[in-house]
């Protein structure tokens, strides 16, 4: 749990607890003062779980990205050889004329869209 949600959590009892003592009294400042505290610490608690939710979001995707890897090098044990193969060879070229390469590159994805998406 996150740190702002507890202190969020906190302000905003604290608030509603004071706020209700002051409401007792009648004290119209200290009402107000406290529903500011309140509604500080709902906007710090929200925050907060809003943090964890984000954190969860990323540590699934993480998790979802690594087994998909996992899954994959053992489906093509020999993509990361190739892979590296095939860096080797073109590093060169890229070096020489990397204009040259990114149009090369431009050619191929948009071939690829063509195929995926076919013409419309």
């Amino acid at each position: 749990m996150d740190e702002d949600r507890i202190t969020g959590a906190a302000k905003e009892f604290g608030g509603k607890v004071k706020g209700a003592a002051a409401e007792l009294t009648g004290n119209r400042q200290t009402q107000a003062e406290e529903k500011a505290t309140e509604l500080k610490g709902s906007a710090q608690n929200l925050y907060g779980q809003a943090k964890d939710t984000l954190s969860d979001a990323a540590d699934q995707a993480r998790e979802f990205a690594g087994d998909a890897f996992d899954r994959a090098r053992e489906r093509y044990p020999d993509a990361q050889r190739l892979y590296r193969q095939g860096s080797a060879a073109l590093r060169p070229h890229a070096q020489e004329s990397p204009l040259g390469l990114a149009i090369l590159a431009g050619a191929i994805g948009y071939l690829l869209a063509l195929v995926i998406h076919g013409r419309r």
